[in-house]
C-alpha cells in the first residue's frame, strides 16, 4: 500500500520538506571556450555544439530593401540575394571540412588498420576511387606491391606462394605447347644447378626463404630442424665456425656415450660442417702441391702407397705450410684420390687427376689460401674448388655401427649390369663389430637408393655361424679388401651426378606412391629416384689397437637428411635405436681414446690459438660471475713456502709466461663488455684481431715424427714450439683444464766430505731456492708407486736394518750438522699435510688443455701441451735405464696448492 505524504504544516515526527532543485543557469551565463573554476562540467561540450551551430548557420538580411512603394526593384533584389548565395556557399564549404571522414574511416571497425592508409586497394571497391583521390590531394606516399620487400613472416610466405603459383602457371603454359610439336626437353622445367667457382670460396646454399633471415651470419646443417628440437645448439648470436652446431642432447648421455663406445650400441653425428676442398689438375702438379702441403714422407710416393694414389684407400695425417723458413702445422686432414681407370694413351705425369681434401672448418680458410698459393707456382696450374656445401657427411661409431649402416645404405641396382664391387664388399661385412679391424685407410664407394623408399628401415639379418666360422668369414672379407683392383671413377666426384642426386622426389609424392600399394611394402626405385653416391671411410687410430674406430659416410649435402632420418629409426639387434651426439660427445670419446681433439688440444696451430683466446674469455666470464666469497683470489693464493699468487693467469693456459713472451694484462685478455667471438666464425676488426693474437703468433706446433727425429739426431727445436702429450695420473688426482704441468726439480748433488774422520756423507744442505725444501726431488720420487701385486713399494724407502758403518755415518751427520731452527718452520714449509710442495715457476713445462676422469681406465687423465724444448731436455735428462723418474711430471690444477704425480708420453 502506497504511503501518502502528509499535508504541509501537519504535526508529527515527519522529515522537513526537501528543498527545491536548483534550476539550470541561463545559456548566456555559461562560459564557453575556456570554462573557469566554477563552470559546469558540460561547458566544453556546449562550446563545441555552439561552434557546430555557428558553422551551419546561414546569415541573412531583410529583403525589404528591394521593395520601393510596393514595387520590386529587380536590381536591388538580385544584389540582396547574392549575399545569401555567397553565404550559403561558404557554409557548405565549412560544413564539408568540419568533421569530415576519409575513405579509410568509412570501413567497419574490424577492417580498420593503422597502416592501411598507404594502399587504396585494401578497402572496399566502392571507396577505392575516393581513397585514391584523397591520397592524391594529400600527397600520401604509396607503395608498389610488386617491388615491396616483405617485412613479416606472413608476407614472406604469401610472396613465396605467389612465386610457386607463377612457376606452376608457367609450367602449365609450356605443357600446352606439346600439342604444337615441341619436344619434351623444352617443356620440362628443372632446378638451376648451383654455381661452383674455381679458385674462390662459394656462398652457402639457398635454404627455405622463411628461414633465410636467421642464417645471415651462420649456416644451418641439413639436420638443423631435427637437432633444434632435441639438442642444445650454439647461441644464435655466437655460431661456431660459422655453423649452428648441436653441442649436446637435451637428455643425459655422458655414461651412455661411454657404454656405446666400448660395449654395445651406436652413436651418430651430423658432420656436414667438415670442409671439403677439391683439387684437380695434372698429376705432377697435384703431387707437387701435396708435397708442399706437408706430405713429404717417402712412403707416400713409392710403390707401397700405390693403392692410395690409385684411389683404393684414403690417407689421414697432419697438413702443414712453410712461412719464412719455418714449418707451421695447419691441422689434421684426409685426402682421397679419384680413380681414373686404365688409360694407356696418356702419359701418367700429365694425366688429369682429382682429389678431395677434408679438413676441420676452423682450418678451412688457412688450408684454402695455402692451396691457392701453391697452385699458382705450378705449371700447368691446377684449380681449387670450395665444396663445403656440396658434400656432407655423417659419422657413426660403436659396435653396432656397421649393422646400422647395412640396414640404411641399400646399394642401387642398375639394370642390365652387375652389382658394384664395393657394394658387394660392404654387404659382406655383416657381423663386423669394429671398423678398426679393417685395413688402415679402407675406402668403399658405391651408389645407394633413397632410404625413404624402404622406410621404416628393417633389421638386417646377421648370419648365425659358429664363432670360428664367423671369424673366418670376416677375416676373409678383410683380406679381400687388401687386394688392388682397377676401379672406376667415384660418382661423388662428378658434379652432375651430385646435382641429380639432390633432386629427390618430395615426401608427398612418395606417400602417394606408397598409398597405391599394400601396407608395409617397400617402394621400388623408378626413373624418378636418382642414385645417391656415397663414400665410406673407416678410420684407424694408430695410438691403440683397442680403440674403436668410426665410419664416415660422405654424400651430397641435400641427401644427408633422408639418410639421417632412417639411421635414427633403425632397430638394432641389441635393442633400441642409434643415439645421436653433439660436439661434447665427440670431445668425450676422443679423450677416452687418448687422442687430441682439434683445435682445442693443439694450441700451436692458428685454429688452436683462436680457440684458446675465446676459451679464456668464456672462463673469465664464468669466474667473474661468481661471488667474491666463492671464487679464487688469484693474487692472494698461497702455494706454500711463502709463495703468493697463481703462476700466470688462472683462467688461461698462459703460454706467454711459459715462453717469456710479451704478456698483456689479465684484463686486456678479455673484452671489456665480456663479448666472445664465435671461435673463428666472425671476422673481427683486423686491428683488434691482430692485437689479440700477437702474443701467440710465434708459438708453433711440433708433430711426433719431427720431435722423434730431433731426439735421435741431437738437433734443436724452436724455442716457442709445443708438443701434444697424453698424461695419466699414477695415483689420485683428477686434472682439469688449465692445470699446470711441472717437471721434477733437480736432485741435489752429493759432495764428498773433506774430513777424514767422517767418510763420504752428504753435508748439511742449505735451504732450497724460494724457500722450497732441498730434498723436494726425493719427496716426489717417493710418491711413485712401484710395480707389485697390489702393494705399493716406495723407490726411495729407507732400509730397515743398518750395519755398524752406516750407523756411525748417521751419528756423525747428526753431531756435526747444524742445529734445528727455532722457532720451528710452519707445517707447510716442507709439505702440505704430508703432501710435497709443488715446484716453482722455473720447473713449469706446460698446461693441460683437456682433463677429466676417464671412465674406461678408472683414473684421472689429461691431454696437455708441453714446451717442445723442455720436453726434449727431459728425454735427455733421463737417458739411463736405471733412472727412477723418466717421463714423470707433477700436475696441479689452477687455484689448488696440491699437485699429483703423473706420467706423460707423446701422441
Amino acid at each position: 500500500m502506497k504511503r501518502q505524504n502528509p499535508a504541509p504544516g501537519a504535526s508529527g515526527n515527519l522529515a522537513p520538506p526537501k528543498p527545491a532543485k536548483r534550476k539550470d543557469l541561463p545559456r548566456e551565463d555559461v562560459t564557453f571556450g575556456n570554462p573557469g573554476r566554477g563552470s559546469r562540467p558540460g561547458g566544453a561540450r556546449d562550446a563545441k555544439r555552439a561552434k557546430l551551430v555557428d558553422d551551419r548557420s546561414i546569415a541573412a538580411q531583410p529583403s525589404h530593401a528591394a521593395l520601393q512603394d510596393g514595387e520590386l526593384n529587380v536590381q536591388s533584389f538580385v544584389n540582396s540575394l547574392s549575399f545569401e548565395i555567397n553565404a550559403m556557399d561558404e557554409s557548405m564549404r565549412r560544413t564539408k571540412t568540419n568533421r569530415a571522414s576519409r575513405a579509410f574511416q568509412r570501413v567497419p571497425f574490424r577492417m580498420r588498420r593503422r597502416a592501411a592508409a598507404h594502399n587504396h586497394k585494401r578497402i572496399p571497391r566502392r571507396l577505392q576511387a575516393r581513397a585514391k583521390r584523397e591520397m592524391a590531394e594529400d600527397n600520401t606516399p604509396t607503395v608498389n606491391s610488386k617491388t615491396r620487400k616483405p617485412g613479416t613472416t606472413r608476407a614472406r610466405l604469401r610472396a613465396q606462394t605467389a612465386r610457386k603459383l607463377e612457376i606452376l602457371a608457367r609450367r602449365k603454359k609450356l605443357r600446352k605447347l606439346k600439342s604444337s610439336g615441341v619436344d619434351e626437353e623444352t617443356i620440362s622445367v628443372r632446378m638451376a644447378r648451383p654455381k661452383i667457382r674455381r679458385n674462390a670460396t662459394n656462398q652457402p646454399i639457398i635454404t627455405a626463404r622463411k628461414f633465410r633471415k636467421r642464417q645471415i651470419s651462420k649456416t644451418w646443417l641439413p639436420t638443423h630442424l631435427w637437432h633444434a628440437k632435441r639438442a642444445r645448439m650454439t647461441p644464435p648470436t655466437q655460431p661456431l665456425w660459422r655453423f649452428a652446431i648441436p653441442l649436446t642432447p637435451t637428455q643425459k648421455v655422458y655414461r651412455p656415450t661411454h657404454r656405446i663406445q666400448w660395449e654395445k650400441g651406436a652413436m651418430a653425428w651430423d658432420m656436414s660442417y667438415m670442409s671439403t676442398i677439391g683439387l684437380s689438375g695434372a698429376h705432377n702438379s697435384v703431387q707437387n702441391v701435396l708435397k708442399s702441403l706437408g706430405l713429404t714422407q717417402e712412403a707416400l710416393w713409392n710403390d707401397k702407397a700405390k693403392r692410395w694414389r690409385s684411389g683404393d684407400m684414403h690417407w689421414t695425417g697432419m697438413l702443414s705450410r712453410r712461412s719464412k723458413g719455418v714449418s707451421h702445422v695447419i691441422g689434421p686432414g684426409t685426402i682421397i684420390w679419384n680413380p681414373v681407370g686404365k688409360v694407356d694413351d696418356v702419359d701418367q705425369s700429365k694425366r688429369f687427376r682429382q682429389l678431395y681434401v677434408r679438413v676441420h672448418p676452423s682450418a678451412f680458410l688457412e688450408t684454402f689460401n695455402e692451396l691457392l698459393r701453391l697452385t699458382k707456382m705450378q705449371h700447368p696450374r691446377p684449380f681449387v674448388e670450395d665444396l663445403r656445401f656440396e658434400v656432407g657427411s655423417i659419422d657413426v661409431t660403436g659396435p653396432d655401427s656397421t649393422e646400422a649402416l647395412l640396414g640404411v645404405l641399400k646399394p642401387y641396382l642398375i639394370k642390365s649390369e652387375s652389382r658394384e664391387p664395393h657394394a658387394s664388399r660392404f654387404e659382406s661385412l655383416a657381423g663386423l663389430r669394429d671398423p678398426g679391424a679393417l685395413p688402415a685407410g679402407t675406402l668403399l664407394a658405391f651408389s645407394i637408393v633413397d632410404p625413404r623408399l624402404c622406410y621404416p628401415p628393417r633389421q638386417v639379418a646377421i648370419p648365425s655361424l659358429p664363432g670360428q666360422k664367423a671369424q673366418a668369414t670376416v677375416l676373409g672379407t678383410i683380406s679381400a679388401l687388401r687386394k688392388e683392383e682397377a676401379t672406376k671413377p667415384y660418382q661423388l666426384f662428378d658434379r652432375d651426378v651430385r646435382f641429380k642426386a639432390s633432386k629427390l622426389p618430395s615426401q608427398r609424392s612418395l606417400n602417394r606412391r606408397r598409398g597405391k600399394g599394400a601396407p608395409g611394402t617397400a617402394l621400388k626405385p623408378t626413373a624418378a629416384d636418382p642414385p645417391i653416391p656415397v663414400i665410406l671411410l673407416a678410420s684407424h687410430h694408430c695410438t691403440s689397437s683397442q680403440s674403436p674406430s668410426v665410419w664416415t659416410v660422405m654424400l651430397p649435402w641435400k641427401c644427408v637428411l633422408p639418410v639421417w632420418h632412417s639411421l635414427m629409426h633403425y632397430p638394432l639387434s641389441t635393442g633400441g635405436n642409434p643415439w645421436f651426439g653433439g660436439l661434447d660427445e665427440i670431445r668425450q670419446l676422443t679423450f677416452e681414446r687418448g687422442l687430441p681433439w682439434f683445435p682445442g688440444d693443439m694450441p700451436g696451430t692458428d685454429a688452436g690459438k683462436t680457440w684458446e683466446l675465446d676459451e679464456r674469455c668464456v672462463r673469465y666470464k664464468a669466474w667473474d660471475r661468481m661471488p667474491k666469497g666463492k671464487r679464487v683470489n688469484w693474487e692472494s693464493f698461497d702455494l706454500g713456502a711463502g709463495r703468493k699468487g697463481e703462476i700466470g693467469t688462472g683462467w688461461s693456459c698462459d703460454y706467454e709466461l711459459l715462453f717469456g713472451l710479451e704478456t698483456a694484462n689479465p684484463s686486456d685478455q678479455t673484452p671489456a663488455d665480456g663479448h666472445t667471438e664465435d671461435r673463428g666464425s666472425k671476422a673481427a676488426p683486423e686491428n683488434e684481431n691482430q692485437a689479440r693474437v700477437q702474443p701467440l703468433e710465434s708459438v708453433t706446433q711440433v708433430t711426433k715424427p719431427i720431435f722423434t727425429s730431433c731426439q735421435s739426431s741431437k738437433s734443436e727445436l724452436p724455442l716457442t714450439s709445443l708438443i701434444t702429450v697424453e698424461i695419466k695420473m699414477l695415483a689420485r688426482g683428477v686434472p682439469a683444464t688449465c692445470a699446470r704441468i711441472y717437471r721434477l726439480p733437480d736432485a741435489p748433488l752429493a759432495i764428498a766430505s773433506t774430513q777424514v774422520e767422517v767418510p763420504a756423507t752428504m753435508p748439511p744442505l742449505p735451504k732450497g731456492k724460494n724457500g722450497l725444501p732441498p730434498d723436494l726431488y726425493s719427496q716426489w720420487v717417493a710418491k711413485k708407486p712401484a710395480r707389485g701385486r697390489g702393494v705399493r713399494k716406495f723407490a726411495a724407502a729407507r732400509p730397515k736394518k743398518l750395519d755398524l758403518e752406516a750407523r756411525k755415518q748417521l751419528l756423525a751427520q747428526q753431531l756435526m750438522g747444524p742445529p734445528a731452527p727455532f722457532p720451528p718452520p710452519s707445517p707447510n714449509s716442507a709439505d702440505i699435510n704430508g703432501h710435497p710442495l709443488c715446484p716453482d715457476e722455473e720447473d713449469l713445462i706446460g698446461f693441460v688443455t683437456t682433463g677429466s676422469f676417464n671412465l674406461r681406465d678408472g683414473r684421472g687423465e689429461a691431454i696437455g701441451s708441453l714446451s717442445a724444448t723442455r720436453a726434449l731436455e727431459e728425454f735427455r735428462r733421463y737417458e739411463k735405464k736405471d733412472d727412477p723418474a723418466p717421463g714423470l711430471c707433477i700436475v696441479r690444477n689452477a687455484g689448488q696448492n696440491i699437485g699429483w704425480l703423473a706420467r706423460w708420453k707423446l701422441i
